[in-house]
């Protein structure tokens, strides 16, 4: 039998509708979800702080701080491996890329389709949870390897590439890649965007685990 990776998962829902808080709720927890319930983008990043989700459903239309700024800040703390799923009413294509743009992994319009979220929410799941095994095999395995944005920005690093970064940098500095290294990058991501569905893994010449 093909695991469940809903239940016992962790999803928080942050949107400021009481309607759809409720539609949402009711919907997760019926496939044994726990839900985190946030109403706003600063309430979002506090919650955090105490406890990273598994997923987050995001509100992409809010009062004060949009969907769209709440998931960049997201995406620069504890939570920045959690997939977001954006949630509106906007259909636009580029409302659908600044989401991503922002740091979400899919979009979904609402009145939102139960069974059709649920589906998304399996997928980014699994492959979540299938990346977060590679990363720890990574660490484990003595591989200098380091993973960014497609805006260049640092997301993640094996203990062997932080410490190779670190031996580049000014002593104190904190670890990011050299500013040569970042506009490579950047200018690869922008020759061929299609290539750039994600983040970009890269293996950097170092020493091997000894």
């Amino acid at each position: 039998m093909v695991p469940n990776v809903l239940q016992r998962s962790v999803v928080m829902v942050v949107d400021d509708h009481p309607e759809t808080l409720h539609f949402l709720i009711d919907a997760l927890e019926s496939v044994d979800v726990t839900v985190l319930v946030a109403t706003g983008g600063k309430q979002a990043l506090d919650q955090v702080q105490r406890l990273v989700p598994d997923l987050i459903l995001l509100d992409a239309v809010m009062p004060g701080m949009d969907g769209f700024d709440t998931c960049r800040a997201l995406k620069s703390g504890p939570a920045a491996d959690a997939p977001v799923i954006f949630m509106t009413g906007l259909e636009q294509t580029q409302d659908v890329v600044r989401g991503l743009d922002a740091g979400g992994i899919d979009y979904v319009t609402k009145p939102i389709a139960t069974d059709e979220l649920l589906a998304r929410m399996r997928v980014h799941l699994s492959n979540a949870r299938a990346v977060r095994e590679v990363k720890a095999a990574l660490d484990t395995g003595g591989r200098t390897m380091l993973a960014v944005d497609r805006h260049a920005n640092l997301r993640w690093t094996t203990p062997q590439a932080q410490r190779l970064l670190a031996s580049l940098l000014e002593p104190g500095a904190g670890i990011e890649l050299p500013p040569a290294v970042s506009v490579w990058l950047a200018r690869f991501a922008e020759r061929d965007p299609a290539m750039v569905l994600g983040d970009i893994l890269v293996a950097l010449p170092g020493t091997s685990a000894k």
